[in-house]
């Protein structure tokens, strides 16, 4: 199943005269859904304002994979996406995209506040609420790509002006009103994600502490709250989930993915940079973690480690604070440091993409010329993830090998469904490839835009 889905996204990544060929019965089927959802990610991909945090994107993929057990999602494939902006919102898209702004941990204190979140928006896709909501308003066969792409970039991401001028057409608003989930359709993904948020292992209550929290925003600010606009709360969702979550009999109660100090450290480091647009204090403090921050933004490296190794061991030893120190440590040159920090992280997760980029770019400060072997095989086994992509052309700019740069360029252009640039740069990676050098993934390169030339 993982090679279907990797062909899919090969072959999906479309110039925009194939895209419109894609209408809104697409959506009909699960494999319809993933098709229309990674086209439309590349369409989009390069106004969502992406956070290429490869500890960030691992950690919501596993905490996605958790949760995903719970729902009737089949095989579909789960695309993370860590996004930079400071507006309270994640959405669920079709095709199995989900997205978590930064702001979100201003607000959620909790792994399982997180979850309760991400339960829901999955409940949303296990139940199709986006094709139904089309559905019932109007079936839109007519409907092209490009229009549904603008529908859904302005009501699951709410990037304002850059989505919203890719609504087009007389149709677009009545799509837009069906895309905006119903109370009834809230109530069920209440119902469903409080009951696989359960399943997982967390609290039920989380969700309706986060309703709480929602609630106390929308009396508290006269913004327009995107998660708000696109989920209404109504008055009797909240009692409603209530009862419910007081009928559960003890719920099993498992391991969170990140203990509570760890995840505290990652929502610190999350929220880096965000002003706090209430003017009020967090639920638990950050400023040690965004001064240390703020010394590492200014190149101040020595001084930002010097903090950081003044935080608690319990504090230091914690996932996000491995990844903390791997990026401190390798601008000190303190070396030993970064790789017992990553093989500690790979230890505990070795299907993870974020120790093999550290590899790599502990490699760039070693002045080591030699391409990490597990690089390569992820790129082969994980070829979506533009992270990994993104490590390909640092390694190559670095030691300006010409042939890999611009393998990685035509890879990226791919994610971003540019494809007369992906030609192109594969040309150039032809023309330059070492005749020593393994083929194989020039092949691989080449076999993709193959593909996606024949749709």
């Amino acid at each position: 199943m993982r090679n279907l889905v990797t062909a899919l996204i090969i072959a999906l990544s479309l110039g925009s005269q194939h895209a419109l060929a894609i209408s809104a019965d697409d959506l009909a089927t699960r494999e319809g859904e993933v098709i229309f959802g990674q086209a439309w990610l590349k369409s989009m991909r390069g106004r969502l304002g992406e956070r290429m945090d490869p500890f960030c994107i691992d950690l919501l993929e596993t905490w996605l994979t958790r949760l995903k057990n719970q729902f009737e999602l089949g095989a579909m494939p789960m695309t993370a996406l860590c996004l930079n902006s400071q507006d309270f919102n994640a959405f669920a898209a079709p095709g199995g995209i989900v997205g978590v702004n930064r702001g979100v941990y201003l607000d959620l204190a909790t792994e399982s506040e997180i979850m309760a979140v991400l339960a829901h928006e999955l409940a949303h896709l296990a139940q199709r609420h986006h094709y139904r909501g089309l559905k019932n308003s109007q079936r839109l066969s007519t409907g092209t790509l490009a229009t549904l792409a603008g529908v859904v970039a302005a009501i699951a991401t709410r990037q304002g002006q850059a989505a919203q001028s890719l609504i087009m057409g007389g149709q677009a608003a009545n799509a837009t009103a069906a895309l905006a989930y119903s109370r009834d359709y809230e109530r069920e993904a209440d119902r469903i994600g409080v009951t696989a948020l359960a399943g997982a292992g967390y609290p039920p209550e989380a969700m309706a502490s986060v309703l709480q929290i929602l609630a106390e925003k929308q009396t508290q600010t006269t913004q327009d709250l995107a998660f708000l606009s696109t989920h209404p709360l109504g008055i009797e969702r909240q009692s409603d989930l209530d009862a419910r979550v007081a009928q559960m009999q003890d719920p099993r109660e498992g391991q969170p993915v990140l203990s509570p100090k760890d995840f505290q450290l990652f929502r610190c480091i999350q929220t880096e940079g965000i002003e706090f647009a209430t003017g009020k204090q967090a639920k638990q403090s950050c400023s040690e973690i965004h001064a240390l921050l703020a010394d590492y933004r200014s190149e101040r490296y020595e001084q930002a480690l010097n903090q950081f190794d003044q935080l608690p061991e319990a504090v230091r030893q914690t996932f996000s604070g491995l990844d903390l120190e791997i990026a401190l440590t390798l601008k000190t040159g303190d070396f030993d440091r970064s790789r017992e920090a990553i093989e500690t992280i790979a230890l505990f997760f070795p299907s993870w993409v974020q120790p093999t980029i550290a590899a790599v770019d502990l490699a760039i400060a070693e002045a080591d010329a030699r391409l990490p072997r597990a690089l390569r095989d992820q790129l082969v086994q994980r070829p979506e993830r533009l992270d990994l992509w993104r490590a390909l052309a640092r390694f190559a700019q670095a030691f300006k090998q010409d042939h890999l740069l611009f393998e990685a360029r035509s890879w990226d252009a791919l994610l971003h469904g540019k494809l007369e640039a992906a030609k192109m740069q594969m040309t150039r990676a032809q023309e330059v490839w070492p005749k020593a050098a393994d083929s194989r993934p020039l092949d691989l390169l080449k076999d993709a835009i193959k593909q996606t030339e024949t749709l």
